[in-house]
């Protein structure tokens, strides 16, 4: 639901008397909540979000001649702290989700400032829990592996130049959709300290009636590469949808070093990075069952993995290949709100620390739609 502001007429009679065209515009106000008890071997029981919690508020003007004028401003936050979105390190900046203005019209949209890039704009449509929980969702533990659109200084991250998902200082044009394909193009206009160039990334997607594909590239400042590409299909009340992604680190840039993944200290130091996800919906009774399966074919090193484990003493400094697998039932109490019970496990290859191969995560949440 959406809280809808009009201009008010007040300001319209003004405009009125002093002969200006007055342009119609709007503003929207919705958000998401998400809260959820949550807990993984060797770790403790957690309060906190599985997915993000936001306020955003949207508009547009319209200009006249089919053009319109966009904005969209939208601020993450911790539901149990009421704090700002926790980052790597510190927190994050205010508008952590999206701070944009634009124009879109018959040519598409164009807008400029911070927003997602093409992956994690899109990954949600081919994921049961729309790559929206920490513990269940294969999109969000295996895609992308190790591949920060915007890694920023990692070796002294804070939260405002460190981000997976999001461009900062971009340009962000969207196709019109010509027989259900549509072409995105993401760019930064300016580099930050120690980036190697300007981060960037092109995808063309394509949705029809039950089917829907997309095929992404993108390029960091620190010159790591992925090629991301998926699809979904719904078969009657079941959907089915798969990805998979191949992400290539630059040997000579900060994301493979010691200052974030370190694969340079691995047993197999690899700069290749590829991973699957495989995933199903099904509603049983009012709600939906949700299953999933994903892939990491290298695994993660130190710090990285599931449970954060480290395998210093097993002389490798990485899991190995990981297999991940996950179900949950979500069951609406409304049209908004929404209890989610998820239980997943994952195993790995080496043995980390602890003398662990495996670990198992389980939650039980609530969502709410404004």
């Amino acid at each position: 639901m959406k809280t809808h502001i009009i201009a008010s007429s007040s300001v319209a009679a003004l405009l009125a008397t002093s002969g200006a065209v007055h342009a119609q515009s709007n503003v929207s106000i919705s958000g998401f909540l998400d809260l959820a008890v949550s807990s993984k071997s060797g770790q403790s029981t957690k309060l906190g979000s599985l997915g993000r919690n936001n306020i955003a508020f949207a508009g547009e003007e319209d200009l006249g001649g089919g053009l319109k004028a966009t904005f969209r401003l939208s601020t993450r936050f911790e539901m149990d702290t009421g704090q700002l979105e926790t980052a790597p390190v510190g927190q994050r900046q205010f508008w952590q989700d999206e701070s944009t203005v634009g124009l879109k019209g018959s040519f598409g949209s164009v807008r400029v400032g911070r927003a997602l890039a093409p992956l994690n704009n899109n990954n949600w449509l081919y994921d049961p829990w729309y790559a929206f929980d920490r513990v269940a969702s294969p999109m969000f533990r295996m895609t992308g592996p190790d591949f920060l659109i915007s890694p920023g200084n990692v070796a002294s991250p804070t939260g405002a130049d460190l981000d997976y998902t999001r461009l900062s200082n971009a340009v962000f044009y969207e196709s019109p959709v010509f027989s259900g394909f549509q072409f995105v193009l993401n760019g930064s206009i300016e580099k930050g300290v120690g980036d190697l160039q300007k981060g960037r990334a092109v995808a063309l997607k394509y949705n029809q009636g039950d089917f829907g594909a997309i095929v992404d590239f993108e390029q960091n400042s620190q010159r790591d590469k992925l090629v991301f590409v998926a699809a979904s299909y719904k078969l009657g009340d079941l959907g089915i949808m798969g990805s998979y992604n191949h992400t290539k680190l630059n040997p000579n840039g900060s994301v493979y070093g010691a200052g974030w993944t370190n694969w340079a200290a691995a047993s197999d130091p690899t700069t290749k990075r590829s991973s699957l996800t495989l995933g199903a919906t099904y509603p049983v009774g009012p709600g939906t069952v949700r299953v999933g399966f994903g892939r990491d074919f290298q695994g993660a090193t130190n710090n990285f993995n599931y449970i954060g484990s480290s395998f210093i003493k097993a002389g490798t400094n990485y899991s190995g290949a990981t297999n991940f697998y996950s179900l949950g039932y979500s069951y609406p109490l409304s049209k908004r709100t929404t209890v989610n019970a998820s239980v997943a496990r994952e195993r790995w290859k080496f043995v980390d620390d602890d003398g662990r191969t495996s670990a198992t995560g389980i939650a039980l949440g609530m969502t709410h739609a404004f």
